[in-house]
């Protein structure tokens, strides 16, 4: 079983592209940087000082920056900014990327919770900026991947027991439009559809397939559940979900959440390290 829906408001990088506007640089002024510690009342792209309007994080808001840093040696030294796909910007959103889980308490990919990264466009870079920017946004739930509004900050927020973790669902429901409806549930109350982990292609993986994911799935539920794969059977279905345009696959990291659907029964506790237990309950 495999859906794949889209995100209208992501990207993983978003960077400059040339206009007719040049802005020269001036050595006198300063040159304009991004802050660390505040947040946005939109997901909007706010790259220029003009645009920039930064809020405390106790004010409803849809994204936070966590951390702000500076491009340095030949990237900074390039004539223009990197851009998505190349290892410029792949080396920028591994910066966000180690920085997110530890601003968190842990793994940001196994929540409903997005990153983005921006950078100055291309007139802001010839004028000499070099910063870029790392924000998170909390997403409505896996099958609404857009932004939720809090008025709180981020930081801590995957320590602990969090709901914003990917943990349990009910039956999934395939909607008119091909895409798919996962509605939550509690891991120990009824649910038939669970959260196994992140599969991520290998560097010889260049484009993935149908049958790639499947395997790869498979081998993430069977170490999810502590089963080899053979002894499945088909008690477990592979469900794989991944936002068009995800942040990994941008950065040139081919992943993609990965869930069992259990076929032929009611779950009513987490069959994580489950192992022999659940052979013998579904007999």
């Amino acid at each position: 079983m495999r859906r794949w829906w889209g995100t209208t408001i992501l990207t993983a990088l978003i960077v400059g592209t040339g206009g007719c506007d040049v802005i020269l640089a001036d050595e006198s002024a300063p040159l304009f940087a991004p802050e660390a510690g505040v947040c946005h009342a939109a997901a909007s792209d706010e790259r220029s000082p003009e645009a920039y309007t930064p809020i405390p994080c106790s004010s409803k808001h849809e994204t936070e920056t966590f951390l702000v840093g500076r491009f340095g040696g030949a990237d900074a030294a390039a004539s223009a900014p990197p851009a998505a796909g190349t290892e410029g910007s792949g080396r920028v959103y591994e910066s966000c990327d180690a920085e997110a889980d530890f601003f968190l308490g842990g793994e940001w990919r196994e929540s409903r919770l997005a990153m983005r990264v921006l950078i100055p466009s291309a007139a802001r870079w010839e004028a000499g900026e070099r910063w870029y920017r790392c924000d998170l946004l909390e997403m409505h739930a896996v099958d609404r991947w857009f932004p939720n509004p809090r008025a709180n900050s981020l930081s801590g927020a995957l320590t602990g027991d969090s709901p914003l973790r990917l943990s349990c669902f009910t039956e999934p429901e395939e909607t008119s439009d091909g895409l798919v409806n996962l509605p939550p549930a509690s891991c120990v109350g009824p649910h038939t559809t669970e959260f196994v982990g992140i599969w991520r292609a290998g560097p010889d993986v260049e484009k993935v397939t149908d049958e790639i994911v499947d395997a790869g799935c498979l081998s993430t539920i069977a170490s999810h559940v502590g089963l080899p794969e053979r002894t499945l059977g088909r008690r477990f279905e592979p469900l794989a979900l991944a936002p068009e345009g995800e942040p990994e696959w941008q950065a040139g990291t081919l992943g993609v959440w990965c869930f069992l659907h259990s076929t032929d029964r009611v779950l009513n506790a987490s069959v994580k390290g489950a192992g022999r237990t659940v052979l013998a309950a579904a007999r």
